[in-house]
């Protein structure tokens, strides 16, 4: 039954930036607002992670209200919304929750089974795209100081991280975030792309780089396993904003490319790991 389970999203038209949108690709941003069709829309259970995650947003601000750190009446989309102007673009937003001072806090989940994540957090490191989304309400609200709250989606692993903001730059543990790249960058794309239907970079991130091109030597074991059967191609640094995109399909045919690897891409790839083994992390002598 499952299988026949499907999930219909709500077609909304696009006509401002938002908070969140700080560290989407250009190409998604200028999709979303020239309304172009997902070629990759969300599965049903895509959903669950999601409403997973608001579930545990939702409960850690019903925990800071009975705390008394947030006011009990506080409504994210009345007391929390934002609306202002950088560089001649419109940016909305909401704010998960405000302590009684005024500071905005910014609440985010994770997956419990990504310890790669977890490490970063613990090592003081949160997601810039996170830190980009607080430095906006910060700004907007013109407070230097703002907090992110990390858990689990398990509650085991939870982090509380103290941002400051001088000017238009913002701190938090070992991330550092410029509001003027951020908005510069938006508004770039919004007069010189989106109002002229002119499609920004295609090569912002590349989804797969030419196989005679790669260093195969220097490339992980789990790299090398996955390319060997075609379950994950090598693109380069955060290639993996196209393999989540909405528009992941369109994004590879614009760049000339097909989704995994064709028979001659894997004969090479053989080719050029043969002595590879899964078993050790150095190649075996031939």
């Amino acid at each position: 039954m499952i299988d026949k389970l499907i999930f219909k999203q709500e077609a909304r038209e696009k006509t401002a930036f938002y908070a969140s949108d700080t560290g989407k690709s250009l190409l998604d941003l200028y999709f979303g607002f020239r309304g172009v069709a997902p070629t990759n829309p969300p599965a049903w259970y895509d959903t669950l992670k999601w409403g997973a995650g608001v579930g545990v947003e939702d409960a850690v601000v019903k925990i800071f209200k009975s705390n008394g750190l947030v006011d009990e009446d506080y409504d994210q989309k009345v007391h929390g919304r934002i609306d202002i102007e950088r560089e001649g673009i419109q940016i909305h937003g909401y704010i998960d929750a405000k302590l009684k001072d005024g500071t905005p806090v910014e609440v985010k989940s994770i997956n419990n089974a990504n310890k790669f994540d977890i490490q970063k957090y613990e090592a003081g490191r949160p997601r810039e795209n996170y830190i980009g989304q607080l430095a906006v309400y910060m700004d907007a609200l013109s407070m230097d100081r703002g907090n992110l709250f990390v858990s689990s989606i398990d509650g085991l692993h939870r982090f509380w991280f103290d941002a400051k903001r001088e000017g238009r730059v913002v701190t938090c543990g070992e991330t550092v975030v410029d509001l003027d790249k951020i908005y510069k960058r938006w508004a770039d794309l919004y007069n010189n792309h989106v109002l002229k239907e002119s499609p920004p970079d295609i090569w912002e991130y590349i989804y797969k780089i030419p196989v005679q091109e790669i260093d195969w030597k220097a490339q992980s074991v789990s790299a090398i396993s996955k390319a060997r059967n075609n379950t994950a191609v090598i693109g380069n640094k955060d290639s993996w904003m196209i393999t989540y995109s909405p528009w992941k399909d369109l994004i590879i045919k614009l760049q000339g490319e097909t989704l995994g690897y064709t028979p001659d891409e894997l004969e090479f790839i053989k080719t050029a790991t043969k002595g590879f083994s899964s078993k050790v992390t150095k190649w075996k002598d031939v």
